[in-house]
């Protein structure tokens, strides 16, 4: 995995190992300057921690929170990702599209399975029908770019000035749901 923000680059690598190896979970990278210099090192376990530096000087740098007493009734998800999909007290800035509006996981997430499956088929049923009937999907809010060979989309940021200005309200958005 490559990070760069143009002056600094990150990449780091997850070993391949097999199960019960010993180095399982391992990863390590460097992060280099503009030049290509290393500046610095870092190595850890991506279940246990990231350190900085050279053993046995190095400084932990991140390290994974504990999980919530009640994550095996969340598929084992951390705090942070129980939370993705919560609808706060500003939910009325999101757009209708907005993948926390989804009948379907929300009702998943009260623990009503089978309706959650019959709406789930249901909403997957609405984008067949979209599809047979040759409707297309234009993005909003971002933009192709071709200039590489990569498949690449580009955020435009006008999410953000059409959700405060004057919001979505007075959008026109296809029904998914």
């Amino acid at each position: 995995m490559v990070i760069s923000n143009g002056n600094i680059t990150c990449k780091i690598v997850f070993d391949k190992t097999k199960y019960w190896s010993s180095s399982r979970h391992n990863i390590h990278g460097t992060v280099t300057d503009s030049e290509g210099n290393a500046v610095r090192h870092l190595f850890g376990k991506w279940m246990e921690g990231l350190y900085c530096g050279h053993a046995p000087s190095a400084r932990c740098i991140w390290r994974p929170g504990a999980m919530p007493e009640d994550s095996d009734l969340y598929y084992g998800f951390t705090r942070f990702a129980m939370e993705l999909n919560e609808l706060s007290e500003q939910s009325d800035l999101l757009a209708t599209t907005d993948s926390r509006h989804r009948p379907d996981q929300r009702l998943l997430e009260e623990g009503k399975i089978q309706e959650a499956e019959s709406e789930k088929l249901r909403v997957e049923h609405l984008q067949r029908q979209r599809r047979k009937d040759g409707i297309r999907h234009t993005p909003r809010w971002f933009i192709h770019d071709t200039t590489t060979a990569a498949d690449k989309f580009v955020f435009t940021g006008e999410y953000w000035n059409k959700r405060h200005d004057p919001g979505f309200s007075e959008m026109d958005f296809t029904k998914l749901w």
